[in-house]
């Protein structure tokens, strides 16, 4: 899903201005206004984070938008998220909380309703935990609370209003100095996992951190003796010049993160001037905090590394923790080898506590477990392992008898209710032709994010059934009054080896049914993610090229979330043979509409998408162009490129290494088979794109063209893997506008 964090500025270049215009002007007679276009990609807002009121009376809500930055001379754009509020009624009209250039996330209403906390992030600063007054409590400007110079984030209201919990993360310089195991007067960040250092799998290495000597510190020599070269090393290295690290986990998103990083708890009186008070300090991470009224006392409850004996960014485990309102030692709650547990909930009558557990002997295809823990005491109980969906997010019924939840499934997420008692019944509440995209739950009904492929997102009240669905916003229905958008229509088709995989097909958006069209096949990325009508991520590209006139197929094949473990794990040592059956399985059927140009079929994916359309283009030869972006090609080279790496031991049972293991990526790396592709290929990329990894594009362009192959490639500055999804507009509207056109060079012209 989209994120909704605040994204950094930017600027349509003149290039992209000249191709728009080219484009737009070719056919400006015949341009119909009710279809979707390219810059409508503008006008989207997305919804996330609906919180009730403590009386249910009220909806605070985030809206992220795009806007004109007012500072510019000429046409820029800055992503904002702002709160917004409406009142429970059902037929109110809903305000902005919020404005200005800062960004505004992360809302939680205080006990007695009368201020909201939230996070602000302002240009050029940390982010900090705000409150804004009500206007039932009198109103006024919101104040920060937090001053914290590595930022806040995720505040959450103590029980009489008086305190909030909020998370901030450390780096190990910071780390250090709060555990008060070195006091440096320059940091030296000369802890790193080496023999007598700080890291060692089988030592406790924050009690080997050396200690510093203020009084007779060493000199910095370069020509000195080992200590006063490895000073001078050291002094470099926090200058960042050379990087060094001895991290396995050393790529970020964008860039190297060659030092540890430890996300931290505070609490802080929820009033300006007030100190935060470190709940965990050490060489660990910490979230999902909350209050908690244990036996002894107020508590806070969190999950959290389940060790600190080995180096971070080997420690998959996560254990329930808890430690005093004012900190203290802390305490294990739950813990069990091999699971990861997170994201407690608290139920409103104290009883038990709610959270979600994964079997990490499983990882990569485990299933998100939704269980409860009695809090006085009695064993876990897992409570949705008979639907075989992974839990994305639950909150509790008012009466604290039951659990609401969403799971990707069948192309959608639908709402989902257990009770807590073992064997309890699971029921759907709401079916597979929208998506739930974020909700809360109070005894008067169901406030939810919902996604239609009518509409990318808007605010809806339910009742506590699911049902009588009431629409409380307008953010995109208005824009979208008098446009016209293609509805996916489904399909189910049983491979001959036995496999049903669900399919989707949509038609150009003024279809006529005496003409035939081309196609796109469009794949999904993850490789364990999903389409559907009640997904939102591709909305606008999908209603984009159905409005250019063009066809859309997409499938979810093998490996997808959302159909059950054994679907999912069907992509083992399998990434490419049995999923391109399955997209060919969808173009064959597609073909067989009457209404598809079988001789104009193009296909595009991004990710494991791109993965697949190289895989898919080198075994078949039907389409007539195809479109990789930001894909892998070289399994082995993807497992020390790219920070997903993990996917490699997850999903092929190894490392390259290992002769049996090599042998699959090598038969499954696209590259491998490079010589055998004819089809007209465009590749993109983002510079910055670490979590796949940009030699990957490198090496697949090079081969091509080596080849003598036709091959086009676009890199796009700055970018990262989010590049589709939340990266910079311009260049997202650049994307498809490119892919269009690259389309039509070996298609044919295309229009409605």
């Amino acid at each position: 899903m989209p994120s909704l964090r605040p994204k950094p500025l930017w600027s349509f270049s003149c290039a992209l201005f000249l191709l728009l215009l080219a484009l737009s002007c070719e056919h400006a007679e015949a341009r119909d206004e009710r279809l979707i276009g390219a810059m409508d990609l503008l006008k989207i807002k997305e919804l996330d984070s609906p919180v009730f009121s403590p009386d249910g009376s009220r909806i605070v809500y985030i809206v992220r938008s795009i806007e004109p930055w007012p500072e510019a001379n000429s046409e820029q754009y800055v992503y904002h998220t702002q709160l917004w509020m409406v009142l429970a009624d059902g037929h109110s009209a809903p305000r902005q909380l919020t404005r200005g250039d800062s960004n505004s996330y992360s809302p939680v209403w205080s006990p007695a309703g009368d201020r909201i906390a939230f996070v602000r992030s302002e240009r050029g600063k940390k982010p900090q935990i705000w409150v804004l007054p009500m206007p039932s409590a009198g109103g006024g400007e919101a104040v920060p609370i937090t001053h914290f110079a590595s930022g806040a984030s995720n505040p959450r209201w103590s029980p009489d209003g008086t305190q909030l919990l909020f998370s901030a993360t450390l780096n190990l310089t910071e780390a250090l100095r709060e555990l008060q195991i070195v006091k440096p007067a320059v940091p030296v960040p000369w802890f790193s996992e080496r023999p007598g250092r700080r890291f060692a799998d089988t030592e406790n290495w924050a009690a080997r951190a050396r200690p510093s000597n203020e009084a007779n510190p060493v000199p910095a020599k370069p020509d000195g003796n080992l200590q006063e070269q490895r000073e001078w090393l050291a002094k470099n290295e926090v200058e960042g010049d050379p990087v060094v690290t001895n991290r396995l986990d050393f790529l970020g998103e964008q860039d190297l993160e060659p030092t540890e990083a430890f996300t931290h708890l505070y609490a802080i009186d929820a009033e300006e001037g007030a100190a935060p008070v470190p709940l965990t300090p050490g060489f660990a991470s910490y979230q999902d905090a909350l209050w908690y009224p244990g036996p002894n006392g107020l508590q806070i409850l969190f999950s959290g590394d389940a060790q600190v004996s080995r180096h971070p960014d080997r420690i998959l485990e996560r254990d329930l923790w808890v430690v005093g309102a004012n900190g203290g030692p802390l305490k294990r709650m739950l813990h069990d080898e091999q699971i990861a547990y997170t994201a407690p909930a608290l139920s409103p009558d104290g009883t038990m506590i709610a959270f979600l557990a994964v079997d990490l002997t499983q990882a990569g295809f485990a299933h998100s477990l939704l269980c409860v823990l009695p809090t006085r005491g009695g064993p876990r109980r897992f409570l949705t392992t008979s639907l075989d969906r992974s839990v994305q997010s639950f909150r509790w019924a008012a009466d604290s008898q039951s659990l609401y939840f969403v799971a990707a499934s069948n192309g959608a997420f639908p709402l989902y209710r257990v009770g807590t008692t073992p064997g309890s019944r699971i029921d759907r509440l709401t079916g597979f032709s929208l998506g739930i995209l974020g909700f809360d739950v109070r005894s008067t009904g169901i406030a939810a994010v919902v996604t239609r492929p009518s509409n990318p997102a808007e605010l809806y009240l339910l009742n506590t059934k699911g049902s009588d669905p009431i629409v409380v916003t307008s953010h995109n229905s208005e824009w979208l009054k008098g446009k016209l958008v293609s509805l996916p229509e489904r399909r189910d088709i049983t491979l001959s080896d036995g496999t049903q995989i669900e399919s989707y097909e949509m038609k150009p958006t003024l279809f006529e049914p005496s003409k035939k069209y081309p196609i796109v096949v469009e794949i999904h990325g993850g490789p364990q993610a999903m389409w559907g009508p009640g997904t939102a991520n591709s909305w606008h590209e999908f209603q984009y090229f159905t409005g250019r006139g063009y066809g859309i197929v997409f499938c979810n094949p093998r490996g997808s979330t959302g159909y059950g473990a054994a679907f999912q794990r069907e992509i083992y040592r399998n990434w490419g043979p049995g999923p391109s059956q399955d997209v060919l399985a969808a173009t064959a059927a597609a073909e067989q509409n009457g209404w598809t140009d079988v001789n104009r079929e193009v296909i595009t994916g991004g990710s494991y998408g791109g993965y697949l359309t190289v895989w898919l283009i080198s075994q078949d030869h039907r389409f007539k162009a195809a479109a990789a972006q930001r894909g892998v090609y070289e399994l082995s080279v993807f497992f020390g490129e790219g920070n997903a790496w993990r996917l490699v031991p997850y999903h092929f049972g190894g490392y390259p290494w290992q002769p049996e293991v090599r042998a699959i990526l090598d038969a499954q790396s696209p590259i491998s088979h490079v010589n055998r592709i004819t089809t007209p290929l465009l590749i993109n990329h983002g510079d910055s794109d670490l979590r796949t990894g940009v030699i990957q594009s490198e090496m697949l362009y090079k081969s091509l063209k080596v080849l003598g192959l036709p091959v086009e490639y676009v890199r796009y500055p700055g970018a990262t893997h989010e590049l589709s999804r939340s990266g910079d507009p311009g260049q997202r509207v650049d994307r498809l506008v490119r892919l269009d056109e690259f389309f039509q060079r070996f298609i044919g012209p295309v229009g409605q």
